[in-house]
């Protein structure tokens, strides 16, 4: 039986050649037919020129050579669909798993499992790496287990192997082409009911790791998200949290004895009126958004800001938890903006967002005297000042989080006063929408201001997608406090919702379509 080993490679050139020698003499000495496969990924330090010398001088080694970088993923995917073995393992470059464990690799297959993997998290490995990364491994691999319901301990060590017959079918099926790829061909490999081998092996960090922590847990969790979205696991989730708002919205409007009657009261050329209003929202969002990553440094376009804002806020429509919000950080990759620099921008957003709320709630309750509600407003700029203070103390910070946060600080620093401006005319816009439908009802614009920043600061704890329920609870239950009828202060707070969230669906979609991707493409 023939096996090949990959080696997936970029910028190894101070050691490709002793690893290369090192997998030759083991796998002598264990008597295989074999190939050793350098998948070398668009190197730049002369590591396709040591790869090439290799091959030309051993037959059994085989150099497959990318003229650009396609990602550690894709590499191994090339390589896989390359092999002559029926048995396909690879292995880390820098061998920080010990290479005496290749053999149990090759007998897992040989006993009948169809992939084998090393693991450092279950009894019997014996594990050398710094605290920071264990932990963050540790939260990683449970997230895994949680989210997209795999069984194994540990997805990224990079040593395992599959029997190649069965691998094949799923490989283009796997989306990513980078470090996620370890974990989704064994998500994958799961779910079609191939047998799967986890056992203990003995791995040391090699101190010129490629990993970058924080970076690549930031990409690691979207990439688990983007895959949790795409199974059925998913949508039952999606699916009960749609439930709860609707049992709140029908609850809220038996209540509030709710009917139609209510509906009758507005006029639909408000509903158009405010439609129309609403609209514009996004143009000044997409202008704040392509400010505040002028600041940080990158250049964006206002028109192309305003459409993966409107993304964003469609999925965060349809979504709990604010996965839009991660969505955006890959819509706005498409202009070659990293991930990391545009989740910078996302913070220095939700900061002015929380200040325009707070500021437009504290001028509402100084004209009414709705002490009710000053409890509220005080904890969200206590909330609002802790954000502050983090993220002036992590910006001193030398890796990935003090980068971040230094754009954060950079941007405040920068663009206060237009960010503010931009800011209040948004949450204004906001306001006047919801003031608007209010009219047949004769609410106090301030009292309308009020509700609105309380549903807001409500609706920021994701719950239910787009906040739907708990946002008209807040609004409603803020106009019931100030004298309004329940049945109008829910039919106010049930049009301008479903007014936002309408518009926001209709400009996400319009945005997509204007981009030509799809969700597909962003995740």
């Amino acid at each position: 039986m023939k096996v090949s080993v990959i080696l997936p490679t970029y910028n190894e050139a101070e050691r490709i050649e002793n690893t290369v020698n090192v997998v030759k003499r083991y796998l002598d000495d264990l008597g295989y037919d074999y190939e050793i496969i350098i998948a070398e990924d668009g190197s730049t330090d002369g590591t396709d020129e040591i790869a090439r010398r290799l091959s030309e001088n051993d037959s059994r080694i085989v150099h497959i050579h990318s003229d650009e970088r396609l990602g550690r993923g894709k590499a191994l995917t090339n390589a896989i669909k390359h092999a002559k073995g029926e048995i396909v393992a690879y292995i880390d470059v820098d061998l920080s798993t010990d290479i005496k464990h290749l053999k149990e690799l090759f007998n897992s297959i040989l006993e009948g499992y169809d992939v084998a993997t090393g693991s450092r998290l279950i009894e019997g490995s014996e594990t050398e790496r710094p605290l920071k990364r264990d932990l963050a491994s540790k939260v990683y691999n449970f997230l895994v287990r949680i989210l997209l319901g795999s069984k194994l301990r540990d997805h990224q060590c990079g040593f395992k192997a599959f029997r190649r017959s069965s691998i094949l079918p799923l490989l283009d099926k796997v989306r990513d082409n980078h470090w996620f790829w370890d974990t989704e061909i064994l998500v994958l490999a799961q779910k079609e009911g191939l047998k799967v081998r986890e056992f203990p092996v003995r791995w040391k960090q090699s101190e010129h790791t490629k990993v970058k922590l924080t970076k690549d847990v930031i990409y690691m969790f979207s990439q688990i998200v983007r895959m949790w979205m795409e199974q059925e696991k998913s949508k039952k989730f999606l699916i009960s949290s749609i439930a709860i708002s609707v049992f709140i919205l029908v609850s809220l409007a038996y209540f509030s004895g709710f009917g139609l009657k209510d509906l009758m009261m507005v006029n639909p050329n408000l509903i158009v009126v405010s439609c129309l209003l609403y609209s514009s929202t996004f143009l000044i969002r997409g202008l704040r958004f392509e400010y505040i990553l002028n600041k940080i440094g990158f250049k964006t376009s206002s028109i192309f800001s305003s459409e993966g804002v409107a993304i964003s806020q469609m999925v965060n429509v349809v979504t709990p938890a604010r996965i839009g919000d991660v969505v955006r950080a890959y819509v706005f990759k498409l202009r070659e903006i990293p991930i990391s620099s545009c989740i910078s921008g996302l913070a220095v957003e939700r900061i002015f967002d929380l200040f325009a709320v707070i500021s437009l709630s504290l001028i509402s309750i100084c004209v009414l005297g709705g002490k009710t509600y000053l409890k509220t407003v005080l904890y969200a700029t206590l909330i609002m000042f802790l954000i502050l203070a983090t993220i002036f103390m992590l910006s001193r910070m030398k890796n990935i989080i003090g980068k971040m946060s230094s754009e954060v600080k950079t941007a405040l620093n920068r663009g206060f006063p237009v960010l503010i401006l931009l800011s209040l005319l948004n949450w204004m816009m906001d306001v006047v929408t919801c003031y608007i439908i209010s009219l047949p009802f004769n609410v106090n614009m301030f009292v309308v201001m009020l509700g609105v920043s309380i549903a807001n600061i409500v609706k920021a704890f994701p719950i239910t997608p787009g906040g739907i329920g708990t946002y008209e609870v807040a609004m409603t239950g803020t106009f019931v406090a100030f004298g309004l009828n329940p049945s109008n202060s829910f039919t106010i707070a049930l049009i301008d919702h479903a007014i936002k969230n309408t518009v926001t669906l209709v400009v996400g979609y319009l945005s997509l379509a204007h981009l030509n991707v799809r969700m597909r493409d962003l995740t």
